[in-house]
Order: structure tokens, then C-alpha cells, then sequence
């Protein structure tokens, strides 16, 4: 009995010995390679991961027109910037055990601290030229973007976690060079917990031309860490720390320009155990011809000032087989370098409005530009033929010379009176009253279709963020907006007025619809192949008609633009549409009533072009005042109104101008080549210019002589050629 139970005790000493020894064999032999890297681990410090160099913008030929550029920043731990209790007790124990007072008490040590990190941002601000304000704004700005990415985070995991952020260091002054660099590690060095580290700046040309279609960088926010594609990618996912592209094709390109973020590891004692190299960002190429963009600006700058009420205006050119954009030029504009500091001012100009991206995010009454393709949805429905004639008395009822009019004769009070037309005289005549009656013989429907055909309400496919798709005033739009379909839609319609939009981009490609009979998308960025491009279905002997019509507009004594745009040079001529978009004035400052907390009752003037933007400033200037929102009121207008007027009614309207045109193939006599497809198309707005004609054609006539000069007589973007003259 004795000896049963001795063997079963050795034999279980025996089995926990067989673990132990098998166990003892994992460890050592059969893993020992794995636990040798987990102990090695514990000796390193946390990884440093190393930037990226985001990838640089190009123009077609090359020419460079944003990158980064190498250059020092000054960073400071997180904890440091949010104050937290913790770190702060940490870093007086540091001091407790490095500053060889005997006597030195952790509250002593506490407060010391607190006292250097005081005098770390008096500091600061003496390297970067600023105040301790300014830069204890910037500590907040940061712990606010991260608290929101935290709180982002803790929701989506179910439960509060800290993120890396809070461990890491961030710029808080940048752009320092190796001079300043040098004197800033000299005075940091009791500092611990800021350092001075290597760091890129982003380069823009400087010309104002490229501020709004470049773009800008901001702040990763905790709703860029929410539609993050990468997250979950430590080295590719965005952090609290970066910049991204939030606007232009800094945006629009941003998966193409950011790069992944490398890694550095290291030992307790500093020593590089490992490194995996950062992967930068890959350049981008745009369509654009920057020489081109650059003299389309300056022209801009020099003949608007002179129009009856300057804001600003757009030039955009597109190649006509490819769509690609050559130009698009918003006016005025800024420069990308300083935008920071000169934002508020240019936020303040409410009356030229640099901030808006005209040719993109502006969406304007296309006017008499439209009328081409009025004609060309009668044509090709059937309800007129090349043989229709309507006659034009100056007025739709001219018995009674009552109902919708003709454009009135500049300087007088008297209506155009243009007799019977065709097809191709009315558009060189931009005749109301021929418009009119094809438009109610098609219907808005039939209207509206060959609209959406041309691109009418639809994102043109540039890319870009800002850009606004339109207005195609169908039956179910306007439903939608709680009306039906009125009988005098047709005639509005008809001539490019009423409820219908457009913005500069999208009547260049209209041009270029005119001219090739082709719809595609604008191609800004080169990447890849864009789909849904359609042929409209037009008879070649309409688009001939439509196109003899553009030739006679500005070859035509008598038309529309005969005398302001007509040019002919190096074998090509330029035919066009004029148009006239009726619009109100702009309201440019409203009258806020306001009570000071001493009860005094006072009137705040402020420049904005809505009331809800007047709150808004009232709201950041005027803080906690108490003010009537709903007894706000414009006080002034631009264009101006009459003395006396104080809100905008039919006989204040104002009128845009436009001009839409393409180089058309002429034979030695001048005649056009109408079975040549044009390569260049492009389209000219002056807001507040008045008449097409008279305003936009001048301008549409040097836009033609001028990208003749850059591109050469062969109209080839890609060739180099001289310069054009500024």
C-alpha cells in the first residue's frame, strides 16, 4: 500500500518535472529568439517616427508650383501644453533627483517647474517674433483638436482612451531657419521638454493667379481622424500633430501628395537599433500652363478696374479634344505664403471677395450664352428647321408691344428690332424674340434635356471641393422648390435667365460642347482616365448652323461683338457668344441694433454679404451682447442703389458679362473651317460688367491673342514657347 503510494507521488514529481523541462526547452531553444526581442524591446525607448516630405505640384511642362521646403520647428510635449497634473509630477521629480539640493521639497520642485515652463514661453515668443498670447493660442488650439480626435476615438472604441497624440511633441513655432535654429537650442537647452527638430514648410508660387486652384493646408481635425482611409495604420493614419489639405488641389490631390511616415527605434542609451525609412508623397501634375494662368490674371488685373462696377471675374481655357484645363483664373486673388496673416483682411474685403474661387464656386445666370443650345434643342427636336424664321419687332406681341422684350439698344430707351432670322442670325444677333419662340415651341422639359446634355446642373469633374454643380431648372427642381412649371419658364429659360446657373468652368465646357459637339468632364489633375463622355444628338448641318451663328457674332458687321472682339491671326479667327445674366446688387453691410450691458441701445454696422454672416461677425467682434437677429437690416449695396433706395427692386438690377469663345480654322480668305474641330475653347466673366459685348468681348479678344503668345501658332499645350507678354 506504502510503495502504490510513493510511486504515484514520484510520479506526479516526475510530471511537473517533465513541464518544467519542456517548458524550459521552449523558452531557451524552440522560442528563445522570440523573448530574446520582447526583453530587447523593453530596453528601448519609445519609436520616433520620422515625417514624410509631401509630394510637389507641378504644371504640365514641369514648372514647380508648390513643394516643401527643409526647415526647423520648435516642439513641446503634450503635457506641457495641456498642464497635465500627472506629467508636471513627473518632471518635478525629475528635477528632485538632478538638482542635487538636499533640501529641495517635491511642492518646491512642483512650483520651480511650473516656473520654467513660464519663462520657456517668455522665451518662444522672443524666437519667433511674437507674443505669449499668440503662442499659448497655438498650445490651445492644440489641446482642443486633439481633445475632439480623443473623444472621437473613446466613442468609437466604447470606452475613454488616452491617443498617441497626448505623448508626442508638436510644433508650436515653425519655419526657422539654420541661423535661428542654432540660437534656438542654445536658449532651450534647460528646457527638456521642448526641442528644436527638422521640419518642412509648404512653398507656393507666389503668384496671386495660383491662390485659389493650389489651395490650402490646415490642421488634421477630429473629422478628418473619423473618414480617415488609413485608420488603423500607425505609420499612414492622421494625426493630431499634421497638416492636410483642406481646400484647392492640396485637397483634392491630398491621397496622391501625403507619403507614410517612418519609424526610428532606439536604445536606453540614444543608440539607433533600427529605422524604417519614411515613403514620401508622389507629385501631382496638372493639366494647367502656369505662363498661360499667370498672363490671363494680368490681364484681369489691368481691364477690370476699368468695368462700370468692379469686384471681380474669371477666365477659364480648356483644350477641346481633351477638356484639360489650360487656365482658370479666378480675380482678385492673394498669395498663398502669407495667407495666414493676411486672412482677416481679406475676409474683411466684402466687396471684391478674394477668398471665393470665382471660376469653380460661383454659380452665376449663364444669360444669352445659352441661346446656341436653345436652337440646338429646337433643331434637334424638330420644332424649328434651318429654314425657321421669326420676326423680331423689338417685342413678343408687337401688335400690342406688350409681353417679353428684345435687349434694348444701349442708351436708349428702345428695343432692338432685329426683322425676320434663321438660326445662325439670331445667335449673331443674340435675338430675344427668336429664343423666345423657340423655347415655348420646345417646352422646358425639351429644354432642360439638351441643358443636362451639355452639362447644365452637373459637377463638371474638376475635382475639386469647391466647386458648385449649377442649376438645370427642370420640372422636378422646381417642384422640389414648391412651384410648378409657369408659362413663362419656357422664355426665360430660353435666353439663360430664371432659376438657371452656371459657373465659369462649366460655360468654358459648354464652349467646347459648341465646338466639338462632344460632351466630356474637365480633367484638372492628371491621373488616370476620366469616363462619361457623350456625343449630343445633333445633325452635323445643325452644328454648322450653330457655328456659322459664333462666326458671325464677331465677324459680322452689326453683331453682337463685331466691333469689340473680332479677331483674326495666324489662321484662326474668334467666334464666340456674348451675354448679359441679370442679377441684384450684393448686399455688402447690414445694420446690427445691439444693447451694451449698460443698457445703452446702439446700431452696429457690419460688412457681410448675408445676414447670417453679419450675426456671425456681430457674434466674434461684439462678445456677449445682447443684439435683435431678427431686426437686422442691409445698409448698403453693391453695385450701389439709387439715393434713397434702400433694397434692391427690378429697375436696381445690375447685369454680368460674359463672353464664351474658340479659335475656329480659317482658309486664306477668312472663312471659317466649320468641319474643324477648334482645339482652344474658353469663357470670360466680369461680375457687374453690363453688356457682353461691350465689356467681356474686349477682354475675350486679348484672351485669344494671348494664348496664341503662350501656346504659339499651333495652339499645342505642350509646347514651350515665349512668353506672353504681362
Amino acid at each position: 500500500m506504502f510503495e502504490t503510494r510513493l510511486k504515484i507521488v514520484l510520479g506526479l514529481f516526475g510530471a511537473i518535472l517533465l513541464v518544467i523541462v519542456v517548458r524550459l526547452i521552449d523558452l531557451q531553444i524552440v522560442r528563445a529568439d522570440e523573448y530574446r526581442k520582447q526583453a530587447e524591446q523593453a530596453l528601448l525607448r519609445p519609436a520616433r517616427m520620422l515625417p514624410f516630405v509631401r509630394g510637389r505640384i507641378l504644371d504640365r511642362l514641369g514648372t514647380e508650383l508648390a513643394a516643401d521646403q527643409p526647415c526647423w520647428e520648435i516642439a513641446v510635449d503634450y503635457g506641457v501644453l495641456a498642464m497635465e497634473r500627472r506629467y508636471l509630477g513627473s518632471q518635478a521629480r525629475r528635477l528632485l533627483r538632478t538638482s542635487g539640493e538636499a533640501d529641495l521639497t517635491l511642492d518646491q520642485a512642483d512650483e520651480e517647474v511650473r516656473r520654467r515652463i513660464d519663462s520657456m514661453w517668455s522665451d518662444l515668443a522672443r524666437l519667433s517674433d511674437g507674443s505669449v498670447a499668440d503662442l499659448l493660442g497655438r498650445a490651445a488650439d492644440v489641446r482642443d483638436r486633439i481633445a475632439r480626435v480623443r473623444a472621437l476615438v473613446s466613442r468609437r472604441r466604447g470606452f475613454d482612451t488616452p491617443v498617441v497624440e497626448e505623448r508626442m511633441r508638436h510644433p508650436i513655432v515653425g519655419g526657422l531657419n539654420d541661423q535661428e535654429q542654432v540660437a534656438a537650442r542654445q536658449r532651450l537647452a534647460d528646457y527638456p521638454y521642448a526641442e528644436v527638430r527638422s521640419s518642412t514648410y509648404r512653398w507656393y508660387d507666389a503668384s496671386e493667379s495660383l491662390s485659389h486652384l493650389l489651395g490650402q493646408q490646415g490642421a488634421v481635425t477630429a473629422e478628418a481622424v473619423a473618414d480617415d482611409p488609413d485608420a488603423g495604420d500607425p505609420l499612414s493614419e492622421y494625426i493630431g500633430s499634421e497638416r492636410l489639405g483642406v481646400s484647392g488641389v492640396e485637397y483634392a490631390a491630398e491621397r496622391r501628395l501625403r507619403g507614410r511616415r517612418g519609424l526610428v527605434r532606439e536604445n536606453r542609451e540614444g543608440a539607433t537599433v533600427g529605422t524604417l525609412a519614411a515613403e514620401n508623397g508622389r507629385n501631382v501634375t496638372l493639366t494647367l500652363r502656369v505662363d498661360l494662368q499667370e498672363a490671363l490674371h494680368a490681364l484681369l488685373a489691368r481691364m477690370l478696374p476699368g468695368t462700370p462696377y468692379p469686384t471681380g471675374g474669371a477666365i477659364v481655357v480648356l483644350d477641346v479634344p481633351t477638356r484639360e484645363v489650360l487656365a482658370l483664373v479666378s480675380y482678385p486673388g492673394y498669395d498663398n505664403n502669407i495667407f495666414r496673416e493676411d486672412y482677416n483682411d481679406l475676409a474683411r474685403d466684402i466687396r471684391h471677395q478674394p477668398l471665393r474661387f470665382r471660376a469653380v464656386a460661383n454659380q452665376y445666370a449663364p444669360g444669352s450664352i445659352v441661346k446656341p443650345l436653345t436652337c440646338i434643342a429646337g433643331l434637334s427636336s424638330g420644332k424649328i428647321t434651318l429654314d425657321t424664321s421669326f420676326d423680331c419687332q423689338g417685342y413678343y406681341y408687337p401688335e400690342t408691344r406688350s409681353g417679353k422684350k428684345c435687349w434694348p439698344i444701349h442708351g436708349t430707351n428702345r428695343r432692338k428690332a432685329h426683322g425676320p432670322l434663321t438660326v445662325a442670325a439670331a445667335i449673331a444677333h443674340s435675338c430675344n424674340i427668336f429664343m423666345y419662340h423657340t423655347g415655348e415651341r420646345v417646352g422646358v422639359t425639351g429644354l432642360c434635356n439638351f441643358f443636362d446634355m451639355a452639362g447644365v446642373g452637373r459637377s463638371s469633374g474638376i475635382g475639386l471641393r469647391e466647386e458648385v454643380r449649377g442649376i438645370n431648372p427642370t420640372p422636378s427642381y422646381l417642384a422640389g422648390r414648391g412651384r410648378s412649371v409657369a408659362k413663362g419658364d419656357a422664355w426665360n429659360f430660353a435666353i439663360g435667365q430664371g432659376e438657371m446657373s452656371m459657373t465659369p468652368v462649366q460655360t468654358a465646357n459648354l464652349m467646347a460642347v459648341y465646338a466639338g459637339g462632344i460632351y466630356k468632364p474637365v480633367t484638372l489633375i492628371r491621373e488616370g482616365s476620366i469616363s462619361g463622355e457623350w456625343r449630343l444628338p445633333v445633325k452635323p448641318e445643325h452644328w454648322r448652323a450653330i457655328r456659322a451663328g459664333l462666326f458671325r457674332v464677331t465677324n459680322e458687321p452689326g453683331a453682337t461683338a463685331f466691333k469689340t472682339a473680332n479677331f483674326v491671326r495666324d489662321g484662326y479667327a474668334l467666334c464666340g457668344k456674348t451675354g448679359s445674366a441679370t442679377v441684384n446688387p450684393w448686399p455688402i453691410s447690414y445694420a446690427v441694433p445691439y444693447t451694451t450691458p449698460e443698457g445703452d441701445e446702439l446700431i452696429a454696422t457690419v460688412p457681410a454679404n448675408s445676414r447670417r454672416e453679419a450675426r456671425e461677425r456681430f457674434e466674434a467682434e461684439y462678445r456677449e451682447m445682447e443684439f435683435d437677429r431678427e431686426g437686422i437690416e442691409t445698409t448698403a449695396y453693391w453695385p450701389p442703389l439709387p439715393l434713397g433706395r434702400r433694397r434692391p427692386g427690378q429697375a436696381d438690377q445690375q447685369e454680368h458679362a460674359w463672353f464664351i469663345g474658340y479659335l475656329q480654322a480659317v482658309d486664306s480668305a477668312g472663312h471659317p473651317l466649320l468641319d474643324v474641330t477648334p482645339r482652344i475653347a474658353f469663357s470670360v466673366l466680369v461680375e457687374f460688367g453690363g453688356s457682353g459685348g461691350r465689356v467681356a468681348g474686349p477682354i475675350a479678344k486679348r484672351v485669344a491673342e494671348t494664348t496664341l503668345d503662350v501656346l504659339g501658332a499651333d495652339l499645342d499645350p505642350d509646347s514651350a514657347t515665349v512668353d506672353a507678354a504681362p
